[in-house]
């Protein structure tokens, strides 16, 4: 027999209990929306989300893209080669801000564009596949573990292999590459082979350039090559690509008192907060959503977005942060050291052949073209903007790509231009004024571009020898430089007056200064950054797309044996 008071005091009991557990259902943490959350669905994001999730099936991976799925018009303009000049200025798929005054262009801005669409800018840059010349020393410089030149080259090579990259085949080059070949041969730039894959090539010449275009001529970006088919096959169940939605700040730990939200001396990450992309320009503040993460978060948000995300989270110089109205909470010099690449461009106009196809305004809009693309059978509209490639090694050494197409079709142009190898330093912030912590806001970047004499004297060696190469042709071609001009001496002041953006940027979260070794940054026990911003150096090719998937590529190994039981 239970006494009254007993019965009272069991009562009691229960109902203490029950209080402490709803306490404690109230306060506990909610359940991780994913295990690794990786920010920005661009070349280096959708390499490490199929790899890390085809190789850790009991892992969730959260893949966060800004930019929302494409329609039919935009899927055209990311797919066909000849067409991506178009994706540039279409806000849904590429995203395109001014820089700010660079003093080596004597006060000009620049325009930066780079990719808002799942892909990133592999899906709307020039396609071109241009592996380091360095055969991986350069890479293995970086500072970054375990990446030897050894490693480097398998990485390039798993890459390429994914992506099907290629020397087009005839039907996709531009007519009058024979012609170019010769011209640039005239003017001292032999014909070399670009065989990539750590193979030995010249230090200088021009060849025909291995392009990430499939043998239809269609364009073969990181979201077709790794997602699409690891979210079909192996990551069915484990791979969340979300779209149109735009990271605003990792999520830190709290600080309970000394040392709380620390672990070994080290911050922690709860996950991010996201809002709409779609929210820009509507003049409401966007909805913000936290979404927490297991393991940990990987920004690859890219040169303009993974630097300015870490800086709105409170990771920068702390002056500049509360300047900007954000709590510091880690001291490292986020956003400085950037590296840009100027380009200078030489035109020619021929009238003794007949305008090549690639360029023919007419046929290109022809419905019968576009129908000959989409069944498969290449034709102009699978042709890249330029096909060619060439490399000076004056001063800090340029890069070349040439063709016969040109952004706006109809003329009987030859295009090439120089993109330099760049010395001088910029610096990206935060936006100036109320939009200073304001994700859909771009950030402030000084390219510092032709910023010392190094640079000039580069670009000005290039130009002059692209100069010969257009005087190279044979005279039956009808060929005369039309920019600068066959009547313009090339100086300094033409060239800053006329230099524009090469659209390749490094550095901006950098090995050694932001990152450790592992590419974790620095005093942040589970946040890491892998894409061009990490890059503590331009790589020497044409362009850093295939040394971004190689980083990927080298990074998501290391990050399975990292998760692996976890």
């Amino acid at each position: 027999m239970v006494r009254p008071g007993a019965v009272h005091a069991m009562a009691a009991l229960a109902a203490a209990v029950t209080t402490a557990l709803l306490v404690a259902a109230t306060h506990a943490s909610p359940p991780p929306d994913a295990d690794v959350i990786i920010i920005g669905g661009g070349t280096a994001g959708c390499v490490l989300a199929a790899r890390l999730c085809a190789a850790l099936p009991r892992v969730r991976v959260l893949l966060l893209e800004r930019g929302a799925p494409r329609n039919a018009t935009e899927e055209l303009l990311v797919r066909s080669p000849r067409l991506v000049a178009g994706s540039w200025s279409t806000p849904s798929v590429a995203a395109a801000f001014p820089s700010a005054a660079n003093a080596g262009l004597r006060g000009r801005p620049v325009a930066l564009v780079t990719g808002a669409t799942l892909g990133g800018s592999s899906a709307v840059n020039a396609a071109q596949w241009s592996e380091p010349a360095d055969d991986g020393a350069g890479a293995a410089a970086w500072g970054v573990a375990h990446l030897t030149a050894t490693v480097a080259a398998r990485a390039y090579a798993r890459a390429a292999a994914t992506l099907g990259v290629r020397v087009p085949p005839r039907g996709l080059r531009h007519e009058y590459l024979t012609d170019w070949v010769a011209a640039a041969a005239a003017a001292g730039l032999p014909r070399v082979t670009d065989a990539g894959g750590g193979a030995p090539q010249s230090r200088r010449g021009v060849w025909l350039q291995r392009l990430a275009i499939d043998g239809r001529g269609r364009r073969v970006d990181a979201g077709r090559a790794y997602v699409a088919p690891a979210a079909r096959g192996a990551c069915a169940r484990n791979l969340v690509v979300r779209q149109g939605v735009t990271v605003a700040r990792v999520v830190l730990a709290p600080h309970h008192g000394r040392g709380g939200g620390r672990r070994g001396g080290l911050v922690g990450v709860v996950g991010v907060e996201v809002v709409p992309t779609a929210s820009a320009g509507d003049g409401r503040p966007p909805r913000t959503t936290t979404l927490r993460a297991r393991l940990g978060v990987i920004t690859a948000a890219g040169p303009y977005g993974s630097a300015p995300l870490l800086l709105r989270s409170g990771i920068g110089r702390p002056q500049a942060l509360r300047s900007a109205g954000v709590r510091p909470v880690v001291d490292l010099p986020v956003g400085e050291g950037l590296l840009a690449r100027s380009v200078g461009r030489v035109v020619g106009a021929y009238d003794g052949v007949p305008l090549a196809a690639v360029n023919n305004a007419t046929l290109l809009a022809d419905p019968a073209t576009l129908r000959r693309w989409r069944a498969g059978r290449g034709g102009p509209l699978g042709a890249a903007l330029s096909v060619g490639l060439g490399r000076v090694t004056t001063g800090e050494g340029a890069y070349f790509p040439a063709g016969f197409a040109s952004s706006v079709p109809g003329k009987p142009e030859y295009n090439s231009g120089c993109l330099a190898n760049p010395t001088s330093r910029g610096r990206l912030s935060l936006p100036v004024g109320a939009a200073a912590t304001d994700p859909l806001t771009p950030p402030r970047v000084e390219t510092n571009l032709l910023g010392n004499r190094r640079d000039m004297a580069t670009l000005l060696a290039c130009m002059r020898k692209l100069q010969a190469v257009v005087e190279g042709f044979r005279p039956a071609f009808g060929m005369t430089e039309t920019v600068p001009g066959a009547d313009t001496r090339l100086t300094e002041e033409l060239v800053r007056r006329t230099a524009t953006s090469g659209a390749h940027l490094v550095g901006g979260c950098s090995v050694g200064r932001v990152l450790e070794a592992t590419l974790r940054v620095k005093g942040v026990g589970n946040l890491w950054v892998v894409d061009a911003s990490a890059l503590p150096a331009m790589p020497r090719s044409a362009g850093p797309m295939a040394s971004v998937y190689m980083l990927a590529e080298h990074a998501s190994e290391a990050f399975i044996r990292q998760f692996r039981g976890q």
